[in-house]
């Protein structure tokens, strides 16, 4: 599949593709996201800022997620970290500017990803809400629905954004974000042992 995005959309149109999107990106709207699922294609995220981390000898494109639209995008933005794998890497990135405390993702102990999966104390999903509303900026892209896995894959490979893990190879800091995801984790962990103690 990739191959095929590589061969049909060139690098030239995935730069203009890009750089529309990012200058249509604006602060997150409830009403688009409850209109585009009736629609087919991608969004974006963007962020400019510093407290993510970046490369100290290069510009990166500031778009660092790229999600195929559908009626559970919203999710990212509720206060509900076990059910977004982009919202536990950005609270992972910044559990310590924001005092961020990681919870078990579910009360089931036969749940073998409440770990991982991990979601925040009601407090710190609040904290992380309101720190992505201030500073991320999405934009839409349409398209008929035999074109988005292309473009999804060529969108990935020209930007490498850096919340993307799957299909993303030349993403530097997928590792690192891994392993501040592995500390919330144990965090996590701790939490339910501590509970535990207490009772």
């Amino acid at each position: 599949m990739k191959d095929k995005a590589e061969e049909m959309i060139t690098w030239e149109e995935c730069q203009a593709t890009s750089e529309e999107l990012i200058a249509e990106a604006s602060d997150f709207d409830e009403a688009l996201y409850q209109a585009f699922p009736a629609k087919k294609g991608l969004y974006i995220f963007c962020y400019d800022g510093t407290e993510l981390g970046g490369s100290l000898w290069e510009k990166e494109s500031p778009i660092i997620y790229i999600g195929r639209a559908g009626a559970d995008s919203i999710r990212h933005w509720r206060d509900n970290t076990g059910i977004s794998t982009v919202r536990r890497s950005l609270a992972a990135m910044l559990a310590s500017a924001l005092s961020l405390e990681a919870i078990p993702g579910s009360d089931d102990p036969d749940d073998s990803d409440r770990y991982t999966n991990y979601r925040l104390t009601p407090s710190s999903e609040a904290k992380l809400t309101a720190w992505m509303k201030a500073n991320i900026k999405v934009a839409f892209l349409e398209m008929p629905e035999d074109e988005v896995e292309d473009r999804y894959n060529a969108l990935i490979n020209f930007n490498t954004p850096k919340l993307n893990f799957q299909g993303n190879p030349y993403n530097t800091f997928g590792q690192q974000i891994k392993s501040y995801r592995k500390i919330l984790t144990e965090m996590a962990m701790a939490y339910d042992m501590n509970s535990q103690e207490s009772k």
